[in-house]
């Protein structure tokens, strides 16, 4: 099996090789970045089959990568998509910000890029849907809402917790299938070595890594990820709180869930920066993460295939 894989991917990185030449000269991409995206590429080609090569392709030339040395305690990397109305369509302007850059370790800096690009991959079908009063632009399994008359921002779903968590497990399973890349692939080699090097056998995120812990029975229930990733990356996602109320049997279920992993979240960043007062968050954050599993265990328990 591991050599069919090694076939499998040699012909796949041979064949990601000129496009990746071609974005990098287009936007003057340094050396460090272009052999990344020499693995990275060939490697969301795998993960989501030959058949998405095209929408791969094009979601990496259509995002630049800017390098940027300001420096965020939380935020390494992100991707940003805007909205615009333009010859009587709307459309997105879109880029990836690398923070720290000079400063960042290598498997880090794989990390941040196959991650903010996984975000984009995933919002590329159907990324901008248009209603009567108002527009909504997707990234992934979660949206931001503008108004229609002038495009001012009116709210985020709540739901951007979820895509995060679903999204840093994604990244963990394209940079697994990068450390598999066959090492004497002498366009890969170096890039390949230098990561395996500096990761365990096999790689685990630190994104996001108390919130995937409480969701991890949802996270191995195969009708749950695998029909979130088939949503997700065609962009139909606006029906998975009613097909997940349905599956657990109670009302506003998924709405409570996505709910609980934010303020899970802010509760975390909130029990970084204290002081005094950190027993009483830290309660709030264990109280919050049991009403999550009990919902994930829910869900679980009443899908006919785990």
């Amino acid at each position: 099996m591991n050599m069919v894989i090694l076939m499998d991917t040699n012909l796949v990185i041979q064949r990601q090789k000129q496009f990746v030449d071609q974005i990098s000269d287009l936007y003057e991409y340094d050396n460090n970045i272009r052999h990344l995206l020499y693995v990275i590429i060939p490697a969301f080609v795998i993960k989501y089959g030959v058949s998405k090569e095209k929408m791969i392709q094009n979601a990496f030339r259509d995002i630049r990568i800017i390098v940027s040395n300001e420096k965020d305690k939380f935020v390494k990397a992100y991707y940003s998509s805007k909205l615009k109305f333009e010859k009587d369509e709307y459309k997105t302007i879109k880029y990836m910000v690398l923070q720290n850059y000079q400063g960042t370790y290598l498997v880090d800096l794989i990390d941040n890029l196959v991650h903010e690009f996984n975000h984009a991959v995933n919002s590329y079908n159907n990324e901008i849907r248009v209603g009567k009063n108002y527009i909504y632009l997707r990234t992934g399994l979660t949206y931001r809402v503008y108004n229609k008359s002038d495009l001012s921002f009116v709210k985020k779903a709540k739901s951007y917790m979820l895509e995060e968590i679903i999204n840093t497990k994604q990244t963990e399973e394209i940079i697994n299938i990068i450390k598999g890349f066959d090492d004497t692939n002498s366009d890969v080699s170096n890039t390949v070595r230098a990561i395996n090097q500096e990761t365990n056998h096999q790689y685990n995120s630190n994104s996001y890594y108390l919130e995937s812990f409480i969701c991890k029975q949802i996270l191995e229930n195969r009708t749950f990820i695998h029909t979130l990733a088939t949503l997700r990356i065609n962009g139909d996602i606006y029906d998975i709180s009613s097909w997940f109320d349905d599956i657990t049997g109670e009302k506003n279920s998924y709405r409570n869930l996505v709910d609980l992993l934010n303020e899970v979240y802010e509760l975390e960043i909130t029990y970084s920066n204290q002081k005094i007062f950190k027993t009483i968050t830290l309660n709030k954050i264990r109280d919050k993460s049991r009403e999550i599993m009990r919902i994930v265990h829910l869900f679980d328990q009443n899908v006919n295939f785990r």
